[in-house]
C-alpha cells in the first residue's frame, strides 16, 4: 500500500523567476491546463509523470485539506506560492521539488524557513529551510 508524506510550505518567488518556471508551478497546482512546453532541468521531471499532480495529491492520513496555488498580489506586489499536499515520496519527489524551486524563492536571510514535511508515521515534522 505505501506510506504518505505531507508537504506544507509557502514562499514568495523572486521577480526574475522565468515564465516557464511559473507556468510549470501553475500546471502542477492545477491552475493551468496546458502542459509546459519547456520542462526544467531537474531530477523531479526525469522520473515519470508523478510531478504533474504531486501538488494536488491527497490521502486520508493527514487532516489538512490539499490546497496548492500561485497568486499574484496586486496590492503589495510579488508572486506567492502556497502548497499543502501529501503523496508517496518514494523517489524523493519532495526533496527534488525543493531543490528545483529553491533558486527562485525570495530569501530575506540565509537558511530561510519555508515549511515542513511529515512522514505518515512520524510524530514530528522535518522543517524545510532553503
Amino acid at each position: 500500500m505505501g506510506m504518505y508524506t505531507e508537504l506544507v510550505c509557502a514562499f514568495e518567488l523572486i521577480k526574475e523567476t522565468p515564465s516557464h518556471i511559473i507556468e510549470t508551478l501553475e500546471f502542477m497546482s492545477g491552475q493551468r491546463e496546458e502542459h509546459p512546453i519547456e520542462l526544467p532541468a531537474n531530477k523531479l521531471f526525469w522520473e515519470g509523470d508523478k510531478w504533474k499532480w504531486m501538488l494536488q495529491t491527497d490521502s486520508y492520513y493527514f487532516d489538512g485539506k490539499t490546497h496548492s496555488e500561485i497568486e499574484n498580489d496586486t496590492l503589495v506586489g510579488g508572486r506567492y506560492v502556497t502548497i499543502r499536499c501529501n503523496l508517496k515520496n518514494y523517489n524523493d519527489e519532495i526533496e527534488n521539488f525543493i531543490d528545483w524551486i529553491s533558486p527562485y524563492i525570495q530569501k530575506d536571510y540565509d537558511h530561510y524557513f519555508i515549511g515542513y514535511k511529515r512522514y505518515e508515521d512520524d510524530k514530528e515534522p522535518t522543517l524545510i529551510f532553503v
